[in-house]
């Protein structure tokens, strides 16, 4: 199965870079060769650079939704906002050690699932969530945000 080249494009500018460093493209990664080597550097994964490099300024300033972070959140909120989605669960897969993406659904679903094929991944989630870590990245700023574009605070 393939997608169309269209399907995996990023439609927000800042999304372009967002794996900095990345040499091959989407049909490449997927030769066998490529899938090897895509499999390989998810072994390397580091969820704290990603976090840092990804969810950190500049992406997240959220004093303007013409920077990524924000911009996604309220593409979010405004697709929950619909109450077109909507039910009893939600299964997130390929969450990775993120949870920017699960916050404006926490009104519309009873359960979130989050999944992620990395351990490591799910580790700094599931540190997060038991405040484990004291250098554990802090989510409140997205919270604060979304609650913020949603009216709740």
């Amino acid at each position: 199965m393939s997608l169309p080249s269209r399907a995996i494009k990023p439609t927000h500018p800042a999304l372009q870079s967002e794996f900095p460093g990345r040499r091959q493209s989407y049909s490449q990664a997927m030769s066998s060769t490529g899938l090897s080597a895509v499999a390989e550097s998810y072994q390397t994964f580091n969820p704290r650079a990603y976090l840092q490099n990804n969810y950190m300024p500049p992406r997240a300033n959220f004093a303007s939704e013409d920077f990524v972070v924000p911009w996604k959140l309220r593409c979010l909120a405004d697709a929950f906002a619909t109450g077109e989605i909507r039910g009893r669960t939600l299964v997130d897969i390929g969450t990775g050690p993120t949870i920017y993406q699960l916050l404006s659904a926490c009104d519309f679903f009873e359960e979130i699932v989050a999944t992620d094929y990395l351990e490591v991944n799910r580790d700094v989630i599931r540190s997060w969530v038991r405040g484990e870590d004291p250098g554990a990245f802090d989510w409140s700023p997205y919270i604060q945000h979304v609650c913020k574009i949603e009216g709740k605070g």
